[in-house]
């Protein structure tokens, strides 16, 4: 197959660009062709980025201020598959594209929540509602602008792109939640596959748990993340603990003057983006990996990562969490939101006897056994695959040599 990748970001830096790299690296050693379509280079890795495609080309639709038009990298390349990540809107990655197929990988809430978080502003309990008149209710036509004010966001225009999106031959979403979430905005449950998403690593040989008592949080540090609520939770708890905060955002200095204003400073380090390649010497050091997500999270990656590495897990109950995350069994499942509940559930996983090393050893069986790379290979190269010979609108499919 010649699969065009289309994201905002070029690089290393979240979730979505790791998954990228990983699903592009893993077809390209399959044989297929990837090219990827960017708006703009994060900094991050870019020549490691860069060995998971044939090209990678500036593309104004995805966000480049300087590049290529879509249409012109499609007649260029010739795709049989569009395989659209994260894009402000969808509608130009529908035209010029000939018998070639599109699919989306769903990675947040961007396309069936106006405000993008899916939780509600005032009260910050998760939303179970489709999108409509209940976003006016909450607001959702507000939004930050870069300089910190508010300005004025069209729900209408919202709604209008999640029909755009409609229009895909297919979604990919790593979660039961994310899957019911679509389905309840009227997607059609046949254009949505439900593949859990895996991490490229070779196989580990898993290091003894750390007997100190030392969390780790990997992840952006924004709002959605709940890093805030985390330290609420280590401020209440009545034992020494060890904070370790691996990433980077813009909550970075709001955070830091809270850990002060709570007194426990010399309890937390906050380490800023750490490179992919380093991350797991963290996991390794840690006695226990917290998720404390206020937005439900579409899937959560950090938390099969720990796990490959035998770590136990506290989380959060928010979305696609308790897909992978088995209660009382890898780790332990909090109410969303509640951080005396969390600070409680830390204390269990640091201080019981033997609770992180049971709960490590379930979760690095646990790993192996349903987030394998090559299985999820298998399904994404089938979910892309699927009907690309079948000519659509009465033209033929594009020649598929390199």
């Amino acid at each position: 197959m010649r699969i065009l990748f289309v994201n905002h970001k070029m690089g290393f830096f979240g979730g979505v660009e790791q998954n990228i790299a990983d699903v592009a690296g893993g077809l390209t050693l399959r044989g297929h062709t990837c090219v990827l379509a960017y708006g703009e280079s994060t900094g991050r890795g870019v020549d490691d980025y860069g060995h998971a495609f044939t090209a990678m080309i500036p593309c104004i639709e995805a966000g480049a201020s300087v590049g290529h038009s879509f249409d012109s990298i499609a007649d260029e390349f010739h795709p049989d598959v569009v395989y659209l990540h994260k894009v402000e809107h969808v509608s130009p990655f529908l035209k010029g594209v000939g018998s070639a197929k599109t699919v989306r990988m769903v990675h947040d809430h961007d396309i069936v929540c106006p405000r993008r978080h899916k939780y509600f502003s005032l009260s910050g309990k998760i939303c179970d509602k489709p999108a409509g008149w209940r976003c006016w209710l909450d607001g959702a036509f507000l939004d930050r602008s870069a300089l910190g004010g508010l300005v004025y966001k069209s729900i209408p225009d919202k709604l209008a792109e999640l029909s755009e999106n409609k229009k895909l031959d297919r979604l990919i979403v790593g979660s039961v939640f994310m899957q019911r979430s679509l389905e309840m905005n009227g997607f059609s449950a046949d254009k949505i596959a439900l593949i859990p998403p895996a991490v490229n690593e070779s196989p580990l040989i898993r290091t003894a748990v750390p007997t100190a008592p030392s969390l780790l949080f990997v992840g952006q540090l924004i709002r959605g993340k709940g890093v805030d609520l985390l330290l609420d939770a280590v401020a209440r708890m009545t034992d020494p603990v060890r904070v370790v905060i691996a990433g980077d955002g813009n909550a970075r200095e709001q955070l830091e003057a809270q850990a002060g204003r709570l007194n426990i400073t010399g309890l937390v380090t906050f380490k800023g983006w750490v490179d992919h390649t380093e991350i797991g010497s963290l996991y390794d050091g840690a006695r226990a990996v917290v998720v404390p997500s206020r937005w439900p999270e579409p899937f959560g990656m950090v938390g099969p990562e720990a796990m490959r590495h035998g770590r136990a897990v506290v989380a959060f109950d928010a979305g696609g969490i308790r897909d992978w995350l088995r209660h009382e069994i890898t780790g332990l499942l909090v109410p969303a939101g509640d951080t005396a509940a969390l600070a409680l559930a830390l204390q269990r996983a640091l201080y019981e006897p033997g609770l992180a090393e049971t709960f490590g050893q379930a979760g690095f069986v646990t790993a192996g056994s349903f987030y394998s790379y090559e299985a999820q290979l298998d399904q994404i190269e089938e979910a892309l695959a699927a009907g690309i010979d079948r000519p659509r609108n009465g033209r033929r499919a594009p020649c598929t040599s390199v």
